[in-house]
């Protein structure tokens, strides 16, 4: 591990924080069950950090709760640690030299008699609830504890080397760079430091992509990283200044844009003004996926462009110009792609993207009309009740085929028709509203508790609805039946 064995990390983490193991004191291992052991610390930690026991709040409740369980034995069987205390946890760290088992000891009653290597195990205990247990000796109570379990390990021998995984459903993994190391790495940070200062770099930027924590302890930096990653792609060292998803997301959309339009992201990347890929685009989601890499450039768009366009507005009203306008963007990249097309941003305002939408609008339904084929569209049962409603109202047309969709689109100058695969899949359900001079276009869906919502309502050419109007059709479809 770069420097320093297995072995002698536990030895220096056992230096440096002994005197906050819980089974230091006796009282402690009591309240908790714990067994002394040489080999095994058991701290509680808070956020990444390592608390003194004097200062945890989860121990004095486990104390309080273990004592109202003897106290009314007979009526209280459980205590409940719904919301965990200020976050706390504990984090039980153990190490161990084991061998690995052979083929000879699959057919025998004995240990393991195979290559030795070192292990250090960082579990995390997340508690959730102090119970009896069930006993058959009358006047004897054995209280428990029940909790959530997360691992981690490193592992380390002479053939495999080093390496760091995680348990999840009793496979082991890889542990991912964007997950805690140790369960307690602010504490850490020194020792980790002293190993490899890469590792603390890394340990702040906390993203989730695909980067493993063997990957980057066995970096200098992350461009070392980089291109032991990807061997075939050449990289600046300037990506050693900047976070790594922003290289990661430089990746991903450049098969997308324009090599014009590539360099210009990269020029923002390497000033760094502004946070253009935050960290919140990279939480959870496909990396793969159409959907991530539009994410990608609506930020971008958003922060060096829009922003600065619309930025005069109020707080309230800013956000709500700037939502209509990424939704119209996101349109304009969803058929761009669709049309593999490279996508360039030759506008600096809000009203430059409108007139590049309609652009690709009239590109996108010229092209879908030569080989236009019609069908009707999968009515979805979850939308039964609400199309038995909307029935009953005169301003209301469901769209049921595919040419109805795309003439919607034609009629409405917008990309209504690009929505074709959501409504197959049935993620939602669009229809006409036709009422005096009022003219729209509306997806809804429905919800994880089973009502429907207005989620898109534009007029022509992405037009904003009377306010009043939107109102009026927001409560009708809000009173549909939905169970």
């Amino acid at each position: 591990m770069s420097g320093i064995s297995i072995e002698s990390f536990f030895a220096e983490v056992k230096r440096r924080f002994y005197h906050f193991s819980l089974e230091k004191e006796e009282t402690l291992r009591q309240l908790l069950g714990l067994e002394e052991n040489a080999n095994q610390f058991t701290f509680v930690c808070s956020d990444g950090e390592i608390i003194a026991p004097e200062k945890s709040l989860l121990l004095s409740k486990v104390h309080e709760a273990k004592k109202l369980i003897k106290q009314n034995s007979t009526f209280i069987r459980s205590v409940d640690f719904l919301h965990n205390h200020h976050y706390e946890y504990f984090v039980q760290l153990t190490y161990a030299k084991r061998h690995r088992f052979t083929e000879e000891d699959l057919f025998e009653w004995s240990d393991p008699t195979g290559e030795e290597y070192s292990c250090l195990t960082f579990k995390q205990l997340i508690l959730g609830k102090i119970y009896q247990k069930t006993v058959f000796e009358p006047n004897l109570l054995e209280i428990d504890f029940q909790y959530r379990i997360n691992t981690h390990s490193f592992l380390e021998d002479k053939s495999n080397g080093f390496t760091i995984l995680e348990k999840c459903n009793n496979k082991f993994f890889p542990l991912s760079g964007g997950k805690s190391l140790t369960y307690m790495d602010q504490s850490c940070m020194p020792i980790f430091r002293q190993v490899n200062p890469f590792i603390v770099e890394m340990m702040k930027e906390k993203d989730q992509i695909p980067f493993t924590w063997i990957e980057i302890v066995q970096a200098r930096n992350k461009y070392d990283l980089l291109c032991k990653k990807y061997p075939k792609q050449s990289f600046s060292k300037k990506v050693n200044k900047y976070p790594l998803r922003y290289t990661y997301a430089l990746q991903k959309i450049q098969p997308r844009v324009s090599e014009k339009q590539f360099r210009r992201i990269s020029a923002s990347v390497e000033q760094n003004k502004d946070d253009i890929f935050p960290s919140q685009l990279f939480h959870g989601g496909r990396k793969n996926s159409k959907d991530f890499c539009i994410e990608l450039l609506v930020s971008y768009v958003s922060t060096v462009i829009l922003s600065k366009d619309i930025k005069e507005e109020e707080d309230d009203v800013f956000s709500a110009i700037l939502n209509h306008y990424q939704t119209i963007l996101r349109d304009y990249l969803s058929m761009s792609f669709e049309l593999k097309e490279k996508v360039e941003f030759n506008f600096r305002t809000a009203k430059g993207l409108e007139r590049n939408h309609d652009l690709i609008v009239r590109k996108y339904n010229l092209r879908k009309a030569k080989r236009l084929k019609d069908f009707k569209l999968k009515q979805h049962e979850k939308y039964n009740r609400l199309k038995k409603h909307l029935k009953k109202n005169p301003y209301f047309t469901l769209i049921k085929t595919n040419k109805e969709l795309f003439l919607e689109g034609v009629n409405m100058h917008h990309c209504v028709y690009s929505y074709l695969e959501k409504i197959q899949r049935g993620e939602s359900i669009i229809w006409k509203y036709e009422r005096q001079e009022h003219r729209y276009t509306v997806e809804i869906k429905k919800r994880k508790n089973g009502r429907y919502r207005v989620v898109q309502c534009y007029g022509k050419y992405d037009s904003f609805p009377d306010r009043e109007e939107l109102e009026r059709i927001v409560e009708e479809v809000k009173a549909s039946p939905y169970k």
